[in-house]
């Protein structure tokens, strides 16, 4: 089993020097107030084009490139945090795994459970950073096995992939869509697993509760999951939930189901009929 992806408020601030504290809040609230030193990395406003080799290849280049700028390729331990435990500060973690990194954790609680804590806050200031594209060709080594491409989704008799949407109901039913999204509906085959269900007062719920929850919605801890969203944000908090209830086999479809609706000949199933399993 690997180690936890989580960090507390209590260790975080007893941090060893050398640790990097990754403020995933828009630049204003950082500007504002935030965790003493703690740089700013846009990971939230990235869309992947297109879930292929070649796309996710420029995913990593692009987030590569980024934690290089901010030193955070060198950092020992790399600390992501938002203001309670949400969207943003996962997707920071998945990134920076997904490059093949070591030493990240997300700061459960965020930055309320680290002034709950003790912790003092300072305006912030330095470089910033965004994720966005790079050069595929630079992309280099990565964590494959933490993303799915729309291909391995689209592979027919694989019964140990299991599909996990983790939207509201209303999106995994197609009686709401996102205005960017060019249909409503969801990848059939997927199971409804609402990533705010894994959060319980800006916090991820304990391993138990996540294990029964999971096990509610149909996932076991020895599966292949691939969990989508929107963009990729909300899979990300989901994949960290299950990540910290012992699920070892979790990835990513980047483009989720905004990419997804764009591509007309992908299939779609709306409605709250039977689920179809792999």
């Amino acid at each position: 089993m690997r180690s936890s992806p989580l960090i507390f408020a209590a260790e975080a601030l007893a941090a060893p020097e050398g640790t990097v504290f990754v403020d995933t809040r828009p630049r204003e609230d950082w500007a504002k107030a935030t965790i003493p030193g703690a740089t700013c990395l846009n990971v939230y406003d990235y869309f992947i084009a297109h879930s292929d080799e070649r796309g996710i290849a420029a995913m990593v280049a692009g987030a590569r490139a980024a934690f290089r700028q901010l030193g955070l390729d060198r950092a020992p331990l790399v600390v992501f945090f938002e203001e309670q435990t949400g969207m943003r500060s996962p997707r920071g973690l998945w990134f920076h795994e997904l490059c093949g990194f070591d030493g990240g954790r997300i700061l459960d609680g965020g930055l309320a459970a680290w002034r709950a804590a003790g912790g003092g806050t300072a305006a912030g200031a330095g470089a910033t950073g965004r994720i966005g594209d790079g050069d595929p060709a630079q992309a280099g080594a990565f964590r494959s096995e933490l993303v799915a491409a729309t291909a391995e989704l689209l592979e027919p008799g694989a019964p140990e992939l299991h599909v996990l949407d983790a939207r509201r109901p209303a999106e995994w039913d197609g009686s709401y869509v996102h205005a960017c999204c060019a249909r409503a509906g969801r990848i059939p085959g997927a199971d409804l697993l609402f990533y705010e269900d894994l959060l319980q007062d800006g916090r991820y719920r304990s391993p138990d509760e996540i294990r029964r929850i999971a096990a509610a919605a149909g996932f076991g801890p020895g599966q292949r999951i691939v969990t989508y969203c929107h963009r990729g944000a909300r899979a990300a908090t989901t994949l960290y939930g299950l990540r910290s209830a012992g699920f070892d086999n979790v990835a990513i479809h980047p483009g989720s189901w905004h990419e997804w609706a764009g591509e007309p000949d992908l299939p779609a199933v709306e409605g709250t009929g039977a689920f179809v399993h792999r």
